[in-house]
């Protein structure tokens, strides 16, 4: 129950927090948040129409960020941050600590350029090389996610423990990502039908329901097996074994 309330809170906190914030980075760089997610989950025609019904376009977006907004625009991105931070401290077990705004403020710098340059360099890259894309995904997802641990703990967890919970959380959104990929824009659509533009909000509820299942679940799983004294190795050596039984045979 816990890990399921946990994961309801991270959605809730990137539905009203973290899209509003990417929909205005997306439009002060002068580009479509909606076109990025159709992109990314390879929405139908039918379904990145029902999505684009609720946002407003890239231009009216920017001209409306003016005095407080950018206030809470940046103040929307730091409590991401800092949700997630949170969030970690929980699923490792370690005290509280005093918010530290600036880490998070560099944190989600990185997170804008890293968008950044998967926008610019994905477009190409996944047409032409998709086998490639998906693995480079997969690699980079690792690296993301293990410097998100480290850095948001400010170091108060071993890099080595991390690596697992980093190659797990990457590996769940991979899988994440393929099963949206696949069943979001039936979703979307389906939902539209039945409950009209608040169905299309239902289906991303779902989808950052989700993220907050891959993030609690990665990083409990790299801790279960770290903490079994499970190894990449070992696990390699358990898969190598019965083919070298049935060679000996």
């Amino acid at each position: 129950m816990d890990f399921l309330s946990q994961a309801m809170v991270l959605a809730a906190t990137l539905l009203l927090c973290a899209v509003p914030f990417l929909l205005v980075v997306s439009a002060l760089a002068g580009r479509s948040a909606v076109a990025g997610l159709t992109r990314r989950l390879g929405l139908s025609p039918q379904a990145a129409a029902d999505v684009g019904h609720l946002f407003a376009s890239s231009a009216t977006t920017s001209s409306a960020v003016t005095g407080l907004s950018w206030v809470f625009f940046v103040l929307g991105g730091l409590a991401t941050a800092g949700s997630i931070q949170q969030l970690y401290q929980r699923v490792f077990q370690l005290p509280g600590q005093p918010w530290d705004w600036l880490r998070a403020l560099v944190w989600l710098a990185l997170v804008v350029g890293w968008i950044a340059l998967s926008a610019v360099a994905g477009r190409r890259f996944h047409a032409n090389l998709p086998v490639l894309w998906w693995t480079t995904i997969v690699v980079a997802c690792v690296g993301f996610w293990w410097f998100t641990m480290w850095f948001l703990l400010a170091g108060r967890v071993a890099w080595r423990r991390l690596v697992p919970c980093a190659v797990a959380t990457a590996v769940f959104w991979t899988g994440m990502l393929v099963v949206f990929h696949f069943t979001f824009s039936d979703m979307v659509v389906g939902n539209e039908d039945t409950y009209g533009p608040i169905g299309v909000v239902f289906s991303l509820m779902s989808f950052f329901i989700a993220i907050g299942v891959v993030i609690i679940l990665g990083a409990s799983t790299g801790m279960m097996w770290r903490d079994r004294g499970m190894s990449f190795r070992a696990a390699l050596r358990r898969l190598s074994r019965p083919r070298t039984a049935r060679r000996a045979r």
